[in-house]
């Protein structure tokens, strides 16, 4: 086939190709053939579908070879050639099964190129130049990726906070925070423009936006002071989202969690040395003793003598045992880690605390004692959670991120929805107004613009269209995230039967006795009952990871289990992307059908294909998801399956299990989650596993009972 030929047919047929593209069509022409032109044509704009393109790849074949166009002749087996009718389908007629697989795989499901970043064997030379090609450029924009974020990871992802030493050197000590007029920019892209930051002290705000959208980097970047005119004067810490486990024992990670507390001491230490070194002069002797009373001075007001006893206390508000308190932190569960977060944010009592989804992990009792300590905690409180109930008791005022700003609303979650549609619904009637205000004026100027006697009021009405302050029309919020569980069939009865069931680590430690309950696939159960009562031991002996002392859990046969625990990253490896996660637990699955799974869950482009490790939480639950769904399962147990998803985001879910045709058992804090699912409480406590004789706001009652009872001891 003649290049210049294949060249000039190209730029007859593709009017205005760069010269690029030229190079790569007819190399592709030239290599693979002219149908594999077909997804370019489409990508590149020359053809509108695929019939235009297969259109023009035609008349470029005719020009190319003439009457020997494999494209408009067929020839047959016993009638000779002949001519075709109408064009025909390459992809369903030139392409055997696997070749098509494999076109799929190459382009995609949707047929259009993107950066890739798996290995595809083909054995074509000319298919695997472009390969290579592909897989380069992808290398490239993975190092790019990796560049901008570096630094933005954990320094030490064992400390439970975030928190720099306060800069008392200058004057003011106001406690309000008022910052204008700021930026924030996070791995190349902008967060943050122009944006207000107002902080009243002593109010308590719910930072909320969807997932993604910077939250936690704005956090992160008040933490650390890194925001220009951010008042350096006061104590602010930051609670992350999820607290590593360290070799050091709970009590000493508490109060190390006080870098203040910790630089004073060091300082204390280094001055007492050196007022011991005997070639210290008398004025140094001076020097030094003036700084030991500025830093004994401080350390009296932020309570460094006291700091142990009042650590203890609070660990044992929190229900930390003595043996407990002097445990390692390798030893506790990710919910009592995030409660060590919590007694450190406690401890040090900041100006400004910043707590990240502080209700992720912990039990229903401990996120209603949360939320009464909140209540009337004396400084200011700055929170992301996607808990609507635990908004709407703790919050004072509302912080709104979106579209590169932030919004104020007095009043907790459920006043600012108010709020905010009334704001919108407001917006828009006064844009309509506003137009038809404007089109009225416009109308009069475009009627009378050359009529001499009616200037002046044509003049008039020009002036008023130009003093009219716009009003934009209310834009659309973002897409709400909806997604379906796949209908998994009907199974036969029993689905999973719990029959006497005794466990225990040894028969001095039981846990529960005697547990009689059954699981079908039109369950809705909540399992409820504070941290260490065994609900996660109850998941572990239907999943057959342990076996009871007594009794037995029958499970059918056919049963497909979709378990999604409150640890799911670590069935991840974060330093590859959701695709190549998925393709390990299914290497026999078709990769266009795995994309077209996670795209269900808004997994989709880039997001897809770059490592899970610069994801944000939510979209790592949503790949977890993604997983969860895959198989079909017949019966799913989630284990605080709202932890890092927004309040879309949790919505879609629910609404997804209460048309899913299979059972459900949840372990969760979110109120509003539970009630909005479930039907069936399963309370877990005092050695039983029992279903409770009432719905889940008559067992919320209870527990805030003693949640106050305890507050008041």
């Amino acid at each position: 086939m003649d290049p210049n030929l294949v060249k000039a047919a190209l730029a007859k047929y593709c009017p205005g190709i760069d010269d690029d593209a030229l190079e790569y069509f007819t190399a592709i022409v030239l290599d693979t053939g002219i149908q594999e032109l077909i997804p370019f044509l489409e990508s590149y704009s020359f053809a509108a579908n695929s019939d235009e393109a297969e259109d023009l790849c035609g008349k470029i074949d005719r020009m190319v070879n003439g009457n020997n166009s494999a494209l408009h002749k067929h020839v047959a087996i016993n009638d000779g050639v002949k001519i075709l009718d109408s064009t025909i389908k390459l992809q369903t007629t030139l392409l055997s099964a696997d070749e098509q697989a494999r076109v799929d795989t190459l382009w995609g499901f949707d047929k259009i190129r993107d950066k890739r970043n798996e290995t595809i064997e083909l054995n074509e030379a000319g298919s695997a130049r472009y390969e290579r090609k592909a897989l380069k450029e992808q290398k490239k924009w993975l190092e790019e990726l990796e560049s901008k974020f570096i630094g933005d990871e954990d320094v030490d992802p064992t400390n439970i906070s975030t928190m720099i030493l306060p800069d008392f050197t200058g004057n003011s000590r106001e406690k309000d925070i008022h910052v204008s007029n700021f930026n924030i920019t996070y791995g190349g892209n902008l967060l943050l423009e122009n944006a207000d930051l107002r902080l009243v002290y002593g109010r308590r705000y719910g930072l909320i936006g969807r997932n993604g959208i910077g939250k936690t980097t704005l956090l992160k970047h008040m933490a650390m002071h890194d925001i220009e005119g951010f008042p350096k004067h006061h104590r602010v810490l930051h609670v992350k989202q999820e607290v590593k486990s360290s070799g050091d024992n709970v009590l000493k990670v508490v109060l190390d969690s006080d870098v203040e507390r910790k630089s004073l001491i060091t300082r204390l230490e280094k001055l007492n040395q050196e007022l011991q070194a005997p070639d210290t002069s008398v004025q140094s002797v001076e020097n030094i003793m003036a700084n030991i009373s500025e830093i004994q001075e401080r350390m009296n007001i932020i309570g460094v003598h006291t700091a142990e006893s009042r650590a203890a206390m609070i660990l044992h508000g929190l229900g930390f045992t003595e043996a407990m308190q002097m445990s390692s932190t390798d030893s506790l569960s990710g919910g009592w880690r995030m409660r060590v977060a919590l007694a450190g944010a406690l401890f040090i009592e900041p100006d400004l605390l910043m707590l990240d989804e502080p209700t992720n992990h912990l039990d229903l009792e401990a996120v209603l004692w949360l939320q009464n300590y909140l209540q009337s905690y004396p400084h200011t409180v700055l929170l992301v959670s996607h808990d609507k109930a635990f908004l709407n008791d703790v919050c004072t005022d509302i912080m709104l991120f979106k579209k590169l700003k932030l919004t104020y609303y007095r009043g907790n979650y459920d006043a600012f929805e108010k709020a905010y549609h009334e704001a919108r619904l407001v917006q828009q009637r006064q844009h309509e107004a506003q137009m038809v205000k404007v089109q009225h004026m416009q109308e009069f100027v475009d009627k009378f613009r050359y009529n001499a006697k009616r200037a002046s009021l044509v003049q008039s009405r020009i002036k008023a269209i130009e003093r009219e302050v716009v009003v934009e029309a209310v834009e659309e919020d973002d897409k709400p995230f909806n997604f379906e569980f796949p209908d998994v069939g009907v199974l036969g009865r029993p689905v999973i039967e719990i029959e006497g069931v005794t466990f225990g680590y040894d028969k001095n430690n039981i846990l529960f006795r005697d547990v009689h309950l059954g699981i079908d696939q039109k369950s809705r159960i909540a399992l409820v009952g504070p941290n260490g009562a065994g609900k996660s031991t109850l998941l572990n002996l239907i999943q057959s990871k342990i076996a009871p002392l007594d009794g037995y859990i029958h499970v059918n046969g056919q049963l497909r289990l979709g378990i999604f625990t409150q640890y799911h990253l670590d069935s991840f490896d974060l330093t590859l992307s959701p695709l190549q996660n998925m393709l390990i637990k299914w290497p026999k699955a078709i990769e266009a059908d795995l994309r077209a799974h996670l795209g269900k869950y808004e997994i989709t482009g880039n997001d897809a294909l770059k490592p899970m490790k610069f994801s944000s939480g939510g979209q790592k639950s949503r790949v977890a998801f993604a997983t969860l769904t895959y198989s079909k399962p017949h019966v799913v147990i989630l284990d605080e399956p709202t932890n890092h998803l927004d309040m879309q985001a949790i919505d879609a879910l629910a609404h997804a299990l209460k048309t899913f045709t299979g059972g459900v058992l949840v372990i969760s804090h979110d109120q509003h989650f539970i009630t909005s699912v479930c039907n069936e409480i399963w309370l877990v406590g005092n050695e039983k596993i029992v279903q409770f004789d009432g719905n889940f706001n008559d067992y919320k009652k209870i527990v805030l009972q003693n949640v106050t009872k305890t507050l008041s001891k």
